[in-house]
């Protein structure tokens, strides 16, 4: 049986050629390279990985493997043969003539000696090992890059040499992708077959890319490429989207990230769906730096790197893990929003981001008359579309959505204006057909507009939509101010086993009264809750823990959705035994 993990890792100038192998299933996968000096819109072109052949039968079932006898410790100027794995004609690993051109307490440097003083020299190697060991350009400038992956993400692996060194082996590809791990050299040569092993903890380089090897963006590929080496050790069956998120947050933490492209113009872009397109490193990054921001930073990304749950699964476990109320739905469904506005001002800040810039985010369609008819649409899973709607009518903008059933959605409108700021209000949906409307009033000046988030927030289900806007109907006097800040509702404690205190926060006079509902896992009411009308600025209300007979609930995870006027908000709640 074949253990996993062969993941492609290119983009422009493309990555890595990181393979892991799914078990009992052989992958053939082909590996997306992009010239670099075309940028994130060239064209693509198709790498092959090796043949099946060189895979071999039969791979070991566990791992680790046993200790070998230690290979020894090198010195700058000693010669080494390695094996590297080339694209000149049909691909294929050959051996190859390095040297050891550097050597720091937890790395070498390794160059291939027909690349020594062509594209390779010493002030490439000595900056190089300045920024792997001792320092870096992002938040943590006193760090190098292998303190900041093994306190970030876990110490690497360390089975076969008996040598806590990374080896950065720094030769030509034969094509312009940038890097690659191959967790082939975890384990004896010969273990897979063709797939060669160098026996040590490798991560490969390409000095024939176009890039500079001793540039922030080829130091920032080594983070890449090394958190693939720890993450490896963790998780080997990790999904690639939260594998690749996660070395893409290396680069940042490292101080050079991508730059974000690709995935702005398009962000009708599945997260959990990896193609390995350049966009799909791009919003695997900006969701692993959103994470990182707002759910717990170094902690729970070195948890989500140790869970052994996948994919969403492994992210809602963090997230229960640290006593979030949220979920990845909810987290999604705010991210969604934070990626139009990226704006952290507003609100308490889960609208935007503190450690990027991002560009703005294009719209799927724009509406300027009214009434707008049935819109038939549809949005892929854990996927985002942006409508935007200008020469709003004069009452209000009331819009309608209805979605497919069996699938959630989270529906936004942000209303946005130079004079009164931006107000971000979430639609209230039925959970059982995923309808519902919402009323942005307020919005009187020429060139105010609202914008319609709709993220698909499930892995199951239809995608397809419908919307539809026209005046709203709403009574609103003239002169009234803009929605203002989001409706807050937090809940304490979470998890209970009894009574629940209900906090809703907001800004400014709300002239209704709070309402909170509270839904069961299956989606059905089972308590209301409301307060008197005219409140201004917050509202307080207590669950007591029973439903409407009076019975206590049962244990299990229930839903509180808050609603003040056209203000919405939601939390998950977790009543424990």
């Amino acid at each position: 049986m074949l253990k996993r993990f062969l993941h492609s890792d290119l983009h422009p100038s493309d990555r890595s050629l990181t393979a892991r192998l799914v078990p009992g299933l052989l992958l053939f996968l082909a590996l997306t390279s992009v010239a670099a000096a075309e940028g994130p819109t060239a064209p693509v072109r198709e790498v092959p990985l090796p043949t099946p052949e060189m895979l071999g039968p039969e791979v070991p079932a566990t791992w680790p493997v046993p200790p070998q006898a230690p290979l020894p410790e090198y010195n700058v100027g000693d010669p080494l043969t390695l094996w590297v794995f080339v694209h000149v004609g049909t691909p294929h690993f050959e051996q190859r003539a390095f040297t050891v051109r550097g050597k720091t307490d937890h790395g070498y440097v390794v160059v291939e000696n027909a690349e020594w003083n062509v594209r390779m020299f010493q002030s490439d190697v000595d900056i190089l090992m300045e920024r792997w060991e001792y320092s870096s350009i992002g938040p943590t400038p006193d760090l190098g890059i292998y303190e900041i992956n093994a306190t970030n993400f876990g110490t690497p692996p360390d089975m076969l040499d008996g040598d806590i060194r990374i080896f950065q082996v720094w030769f030509n590809f034969g094509n312009t992708s940038d890097g690659f791990f191959f967790y082939f050299d975890e384990y004896p040569d010969g273990t897979f077959g063709g797939m060669r092993s160098n026996e040590r903890e490798c991560i490969y380089l390409n000095t024939a890319n176009g890039q500079d090897p001793g540039g922030d963006y080829m130091i920032a590929v080594a983070a890449h490429e090394f958190e693939h080496m720890i993450h490896w050790l963790y998780d080997e069956n990790e999904d690639s989207w939260v594998n690749e998120g996660l070395a893409e947050l290396a680069m940042w933490l490292y101080g050079h990230p991508d730059q974000i492209s690709g995935f702005n113009t398009n962000a009708d872009n599945s997260l959990i769906v990896w193609n390995g397109n350049w966009a799909d490193y791009i919003k695997t990054y900006l969701w692993s730096l959103y994470f990182y921001e707002r759910y717990g930073g170094q902690p729970a990304i070195y948890a989500a790197v140790h869970q052994p749950l996948n994919s969403i699964a492994g992210y809602d476990a963090v997230l229960d893990a640290f006593g979030y109320s949220a979920n990845v739905a909810d987290v999604f469904a705010d991210w969604a929003v934070a990626n139009f506005l990226d704006d952290p001002s507003i609100g308490d800040g889960r609208f935007g981001y503190v450690g990027d810039e991002l560009p703005a985010f294009l719209v799927m369609g724009t509406h300027s008359t009214y009434p707008v008819g049935d819109q038939a649409k549809a949005v892929q899973r854990w996927a985002t579309d942006y409508y935007r709607f200008t020469s709003l009518p004069e009452n209000g903008l009331h819009i309608e959505f209805d979605g497919s059933n069996d699938n959630r959605f989270a529906v936004w409108g942000l209303g946005i204006s130079a004079t009164m700021g931006t107000s971000v209000e979430r639609m209230t949906l039925d959970p059982g057909t995923q309808a519902g409307s919402l009323d942005v009033v307020g919005l009187e000046e020429v060139g105010d507009e609202v914008i319609l988030v709709v993220a698909g927030c499930s892995s199951t289900g239809g995608t397809s939509y419908v919307y539809r806007a026209s005046e709203s109907p709403m009574d609103v006097p003239e002169g009234t101010p803009l929605a203002g800040t989001p409706l807050r509702l937090e809940m304490s404690p979470n998890p209970s086993r009894g009574a629940v205190a209900l906090r809703l926060a907001w800004g400014g006079p709300a002239g209704a009264a709070a309402h909170v509902d509270l839904f069961d896992s299956a989606g059905r009411l089972i308590r209301s809750l409301s307060t008197p009308a005219a409140l201004a600025g917050g509202a307080s209300l207590a669950w007591d823990g029973a439903d409407a007979t009076g019975r206590d609930a049962a244990p299990g995870i229930y839903y509180a959705r808050a609603r003040v006027g056209a203000r919405t908000a939601e939390a998950r709640l977790v009543r424990l035994p």
